[in-house]
């Protein structure tokens, strides 16, 4: 048996405490990128103009109503992946128990910038 596996089947079961405590974000600092991404995300979400929980609030509308059926399909399928990650990333930045920054935070800015250029590559169809 390997290493790995006799690993995982020797494990023991985690107390209550220490699952919190796995799960916990750790601080970090976070690419310069991310960070400045981060603070538009921030601005647009305090002044209004972005709701994570009103996906179509987060579309250019000039630019989506130009686009031909397959294209705004293909945009209405991933505006609610893009949704979820940005309720994610509002989420982490208003809890007082998350850290400014972390690598979890810079993942999540990473996942949500992947799934807005599917579409971003051909078209700018979101306000940010």
């Amino acid at each position: 048996m390997t290493d790995f596996y006799k690993a995982v089947a020797d494990a023991k079961d985690l107390t209550h405490e220490d699952q919190k405590k796995a799960g916990t974000p750790v601080s970090g600092s976070i690419g310069t990128e991310h960070r400045d991404f981060l603070k538009t995300l921030t601005k647009m979400l305090e002044a209004g103009e972005l709701d994570p929980y009103q996906p179509k609030s987060l579309l250019n509308m000039k630019v989506y109503e130009t686009l031909d059926e397959m294209w705004t399909d293909k945009t209405d399928m991933i505006l609610d992946n893009v949704a979820r990650q940005l309720q994610l990333i509002a989420n982490f930045l208003a809890s007082a128990e998350t850290p400014a920054e972390s690598p979890q935070l810079q993942t999540m800015v990473e996942q949500l910038w992947q799934s807005k250029q599917q579409i971003e590559d051909y078209y700018d169809v979101f306000k940010f």
